[in-house]
C-alpha cells in the first residue's frame, strides 16, 4: 500500500509538469511570452504545492483530504459548510445590492471570492484546532 501514494505522487508531478510545458509551448507558439511564463509558472507552482503539502502532517491532509482520519475530514467539512453559507450570504447580499441601488458587480465579486477563500482556511484552522484538541 505505501507504494501507491508515492505513485500517485510521481504521476501528478509529471502530469503538472507536462501541463506546464504544454501551456508554454502553446504560448510562445502563439507569441504571447506572458501567458506562456504565468500558465507554466502556475502548474509548477500547484505541482510543487501538491509535493510539499503531502509531506506535512494534519493541516494539509485535511486540505487534501487523503489519508486524513475522521476527526480531519469533519473539520474539512465544517469549513466547507460554513464557507459556503458566507457565499450564499454574500450572494444574498450582492442580489439586493444590485435590485436596489443598481450596484455593478465588477470589483466586489472578486473580493467576495477571495473572502469566501480566507473564510475556508480560517474555518479549517478553527475546526482543525478543535479537532486535535479532542484528541488528547
Amino acid at each position: 500500500m505505501p507504494s501507491r501514494p508515492r505513485l500517485q505522487d510521481r504521476l501528478f508531478t509529471i502530469l503538472t509538469t507536462l501541463g506546464a510545458a504544454a501551456i508554454f509551448v502553446a504560448g510562445m507558439s502563439r507569441g504571447n511570452t506572458r501567458v506562456a511564463v504565468l500558465g507554466a509558472v502556475f502548474f509548477l507552482g500547484y505541482g510543487v504545492l501538491h509535493a510539499v503539502t503531502r509531506r506535512l502532517t494534519p493541516a494539509a491532509r485535511m486540505l487534501s483530504g487523503s489519508e486524513a482520519d475522521h476527526a480531519e475530514r469533519l473539520a474539512q467539512f465544517r469549513a466547507t459548510r460554513t464557507a459556503g453559507q458566507v457565499a450564499l450570504g454574500l450572494a444574498a447580499v450582492g442580489l439586493a445590492l444590485e435590485l436596489a441601488v443598481q450596484w455593478p458587480p465588477a470589483l466586489w465579486v472578486s473580493g467576495t471570492a477571495l473572502l469566501v477563500v480566507a473564510v475556508f482556511v480560517a474555518a479549517l484552522w478553527f475546526f482543525g484546532r478543535r479537532a486535535h484538541a479532542g484528541r488528547g
